[in-house]
């Protein structure tokens, strides 16, 4: 079996197991082009569970956690999933990590699909990925620990695009 096959069995199988845990999510697709050798980093990993994940976490005053990116706008904190672990653990670890905060996973707010492809070559297959942005919540208590980048409470929600570097590939 191809990595292609195995990555799209893997994403199948997540995306089954979040339905079933959390209902339906609205389910997206995207395509990124990458460099040859890129695609082939992805393609020698000895595991095809590509996934990054966070958590839209908001606390007893409906503030919402964010975080600054890489690309300076305010965000849900997120990053990559670890092969070993599941997608829900990694967004927590993700969270805190980011933030200092401990949240728990209440449901899911979207999924892409990502599709990932050689951009030197359009024939080879493409490798599948998951990111997944939960939505959470965690107590009154808990307050922020700036770390790697900047963090705050926000009462409006920004829009929250998709990056590639949040994925570990």
């Amino acid at each position: 079996m191809s990595v292609s096959e195995r990555s799209e069995g893997w994403v199948t199988d997540q995306l089954s197991r979040l339905t079933d845990e959390y209902g339906s999510a609205p389910v997206h697709q995207v395509s990124w082009s990458v460099s040859g050798p890129r695609y082939e980093e992805a393609a020698a990993v000895d595991t095809v569970e590509h996934a990054a994940a966070g958590v839209r976490v908001t606390n007893d005053a409906d503030e919402t956690l964010l975080v600054r990116d890489r690309h300076n706008e305010w965000a849900p904190p997120r990053g990559a999933v670890a092969a070993d672990e599941s997608l829900e653990a990694g967004a927590r670890r993700n969270v805190r990590e980011a933030t200092g905060v401990d949240c728990e996973v209440e449901g899911v707010e979207r999924i892409t699909i990502v599709s990932i492809g050689d951009e030197s070559d359009r024939d080879r297959p493409p490798i599948y990925c998951l990111i997944v942005l939960f939505v959470g919540s965690c107590g009154s208590d808990q307050t922020v620990q700036c770390t790697e980048s900047p963090v705050r409470w926000r009462h409006s929600r920004p829009g929250d695009s998709l990056d590639p570097g949040v994925l570990a590939i």
